[in-house]
Order: structure tokens, then C-alpha cells, then sequence
């Protein structure tokens, strides 16, 4: 089984499954370093709209907005984000203007990039005056583009346009080249200072490896290091598969619990501990905690047609067998087979090796997948 439908050949089919596995990755950046969801989108959208007004060339405009989908991704791993680390003020500080560098090594590794992304990512927070990070370039030593990212995320940050028009306006000649400032006050009062989204631009992505699924695996290993809980989704996926082949369940079940295996932990990205940490897995005062997870990486994964009902499968993991799970309070077979696979598999690796996870068939999980998961790991064994 492969991980995305067959493309058939087509090329753009391909890249387009590439596109959202990027977009996926630069919404988890987004709420690592604490952004709202969709922030990453609108500043790639914010600084194309910029470049089109200054009119630089079309051949700069989609590394441009890549760069913007993925200039929060360093903060995935980074120290000063990380799951588990207590770092003094300043030592967080001074990681944390780390995340553009890392940001940029991240996309240096993702052939099917412009390869001008990486620079973007890793100028965005230079500063005219030579005081930004992490190079301390200043003048015409930074690029246009990356000038119009920082201004970009400066602008988005804000929760009052007029109050970040006239901030970018006094940071002229020292935040911003004052070409540039002019280049935003002149898109602001011709658009009303309104991001209109865009549209990805699937065809300027190359046909270099990694493909989608090895791309989302890889975003998934950096995922699961930043909790905390290194090659997790690995483990959990390996029992959820054997026990989907035990169960005989559908092509497109396995391949949606296939996916949903590799994005659940992304949920835990914004909460204070991971589940590991929380609670005991078979606890009903985690199910809260479970639930709200579960929630967050279903939001992930929901934009994306090529996923399928990954989203569903992600979200419903919280529900309980008996009826008395979150969020919807579902049971028994209303609860979707993948997603009742799903919980049971997260738990089971919680647990060293399913300790006690066939006391709680019946109640938190469905009996015929207990039964399924035990016997594909005595087969593992």
C-alpha cells in the first residue's frame, strides 16, 4: 500500500501532493512558535502581493512564497520552542534567533524547492540598519524578497492595520529598506490593507526527490523530536498496521490510518506536555487532554482533498467505545474502524508493549480491535 493515491504519471498530480505535505509542515511551524492558524499562508500571500507591487520579476515570486509557508519551520526542534526545555529568558532568546538558519537547512534539504526558498527563510528578520538576525547583513545586502517577508510578518502580528502602517512607516531606514516601506504603503491603500489569499505555486516545484510520502515522514520524525517523543509515530504505526491487516479493513482505511499515524503527534505541538507526560492512557481524566489534541491535528490535516477522511480519523481517536469520549460522545461502530485502530495503537505504545490495555476493551476501545492488535503483536513478537 502506498501512502497517497497512485498519480498515475502526472507529474503536476505529484507536486501537488508535494504542496500540501509543505503546507501541512509550515502550519505545525506556525503553532510552534505560537502563530494562529493560517498565519503561514497569508504572509506567503502578503509577500508575493508585495513583490507584484514592486514589481519584481515573476521568475522570484514562488520561491517567495514558499518561503513565506515555511518561515516558521525552524522552530520545530529549536530549544527555545521545544517540548521539555525550561531555558532562562535570554538563553531562549537567543535560540530562538537561531530558527530562521534552521528553517533554511530545512528547506535546503527539500529538492523540489526553489532554490532561492532557503535564503528567504533564513533573511526574513535581517534589519536594514544591520541590527536583525542571524547574519547581521544590513543595506543592499539583503534581498527585496526577504524585506518583504519581515515586513509581511511585522504586519500580520498586528491585530490593527493602521497601527502597523504607521509602525513599518518608523521603521524606515532601520527595520526596512525605505524603498520597500514605500513599496507596502503603496500596496496597503491600494488593496486596503486586505491579504487576498493565493494559490500555491504547485508548477514551479521540481520533480526532485524526496516524493510526498517521504517528505511527510521526515516532517513527522522532526515533529515527534520536538515533543519529546522521538520515532513514536514509527512505532504507532507499525502496530496500527498489522492490526488493520489482522481486522482486513479497506484500502482506503488503511491509507488514511497510514497518514493519520504520522500527523496525530502534531497536535501536541502547542499543548504544554504530550500525552506520554499527561496522563495514563486508559485514565478518563485525560480524555479531555486527548481530545483537544486530537482536535489540533485534525485542524492540521483537514485542508487537504489528496488526505481523504485523514482528518476524521485523527480527530475521532479521542472517542470512546462505551459513548463516553470526546468530542462528540460517539460509540461503537459510529466511531470510524480506523480511528477506534488509531486510539488503541497510540495507547498500546504508551503503555510498554499493551500492559493492561485489555482491561479497557468494551469501554475506551473496541474489543474486536483489541483482539486484532494482540494478536498482530504476538505475530510481531
Amino acid at each position: 500500500m502506498t501512502l497517497f493515491q497512485d498519480t498515475g504519471g502526472d507529474p503536476r498530480t505529484a507536486r501537488a501532493l508535494v504542496a500540501d505535505v509543505l503546507a501541512w509542515f509550515g502550519a505545525v511551524g506556525d503553532a510552534a512558535m505560537g502563530h494562529a492558524p493560517g498565519f503561514a499562508a497569508r504572509k506567503a500571500s502578503l509577500a508575493v502581493a508585495l513583490a507584484q507591487t514592486a514589481n519584481l520579476p515573476e521568475d522570484d515570486r514562488p520561491a517567495l512564497y514558499f518561503a513565506g509557508l515555511l518561515h516558521a519551520v525552524g522552530a520545530i526542534g529549536n530549544p527555545a520552542y521545544r517540548k521539555g526545555e525550561a531555558l532562562p529568558e535570554r538563553i531562549a532568546r537567543l535560540e530562538s534567533w537561531d530558527a530562521p538558519a534552521q528553517g533554511a537547512r530545512i528547506c535546503e534539504s527539500i529538492g523540489a524547492l526553489p532554490v532561492e526558498t532557503s535564503d528567504m527563510v533564513r533573511w526574513q528578520h535581517e534589519a536594514w540598519d544591520g541590527t536583525g538576525y542571524p547574519d547581521t547583513l544590513r543595506w543592499t545586502g539583503i534581498p527585496r524578497t526577504a524585506q518583504f517577508l519581515g515586513m509581511a510578518d511585522w504586519y500580520l502580528r498586528s491585530h490593527d492595520p493602521e497601527v502597523a502602517l504607521g509602525q513599518i512607516g518608523l521603521a524606515s531606514g532601520r527595520a526596512f529598506n525605505p524603498e520597500t516601506v514605500r513599496t507596502f504603503t503603496m500596496w496597503f491603500h491600494l488593496s486596503g490593507g486586505e491579504v487576498e489569499l493565493s494559490e500555491p505555486p504547485v508548477d514551479a516545484l521540481s520533480d526532485a526527490p524526496p516524493d510526498a510520502a517521504t517528505l511527510l515522514e521526515r516532517f513527522a520524525d522532526r515533529v515527534d523530536a520536538h515533543n519529546g517523543v522521538e520515532g513514536r509515530w514509527r512505532r504507532v504505526a507499525r502496530i496500527a498496521d498489522a492490526t488493520a491487516g489482522v481486522l482486513g479493513v479497506t484500502e482506503t482505511e488503511a491509507r488514511e490510518l497510514a497518514l493519520a499515524c504520522r500527523v496525530f503527534g502534531a497536535g501536541e505541538v502547542q499543548s504544554e506536555s504530550v500525552e506520554d507526560d499527561a496522563f495514563d492512557p486508559l485514565a478518563r481524566l485525560g480524555v479531555e487532554h486527548r481530545a483537544h489534541n486530537a482536535h489540533a491535528a485534525a485542524v492540521f490535516a483537514e485542508p487537504y482533498a489528496s488526505w481523504g477522511n485523514t482528518c476524521e480519523v485523527v480527530a475521532m481517536r479521542s472517542e470512546w467505545f462505551d459513548g463516553t469520549g470526546k468530542p462528540r460522545g460517539l460509540s461503537r461502530k459510529s466511531i470510524p474502524v480506523s480511528a477506534a485502530i488509531l486510539a488503541a495503537a497510540i495507547a498500546y505504545d504508551r503503555l510498554d508493549r499493551g500492559e493492561r490495555i485489555d482491561t479497557a476493551a468494551g469501554t475506551q476501545f473496541d474489543p474486536a480491535v483489541v483482539r486484532a492488535l494482540m494478536e498482530a503483536a504476538k505475530l510481531r513478537a
